[in-house]
């Protein structure tokens, strides 16, 4: 693996787990009346998610496709859960935080894929429509 694709690969889980969290937080905040920076500030929410994102690079290293989609899904919706209930010692339903880290789970996965695969996109379309190679 090239120094380009681990930096890609760390850039995607950053915005990922960074973005994800925000929009969690904020629909707590909404719907459930939380503190709008309950789960921003603690440092322990954040190496979770963190983790959780970074599994899935992992799983796009190892997987097809679809499993690791699959795989990256149901981790950003168990491993948050779990440690939410059974770390921090969440008081919110067990039904409002599966809805939360669904949400957590889809945006997560969106944001990783969408920077992960556009960077290496991009340049593919530039090397292809770059002149003098062959093509007119």
């Amino acid at each position: 693996m090239t120094t380009r694709l681990i930096v890609l690969d760390a850039i995607s889980v950053l915005a990922g787990a960074v973005i994800a969290l925000f929009v969690v937080d904020v629909i707590a905040w909404i719907f459930l009346g939380t503190a709008i920076a309950g789960m921003v500030a603690s440092l322990g929410r954040w190496v979770i998610i963190l983790l959780t994102v970074a599994l899935f690079a992992v799983y796009y290293r190892v997987l097809p496709t679809t499993a690791a989609a699959l795989a990256s899904f149901f981790t950003g919706v168990v491993l948050p859960l779990v440690a939410e209930k059974l770390i921090f010692g969440s008081s919110l339903p067990t039904t409002s935080l599966l809805f939360l880290y669904v949400v957590f789970a889809v945006v997560a996965l969106f944001v990783y894929r969408f920077v992960r695969a556009g960077a290496p996109a991009r340049g593919m379309a530039e090397r292809v429509t770059t002149p003098g190679d062959g093509q007119s």
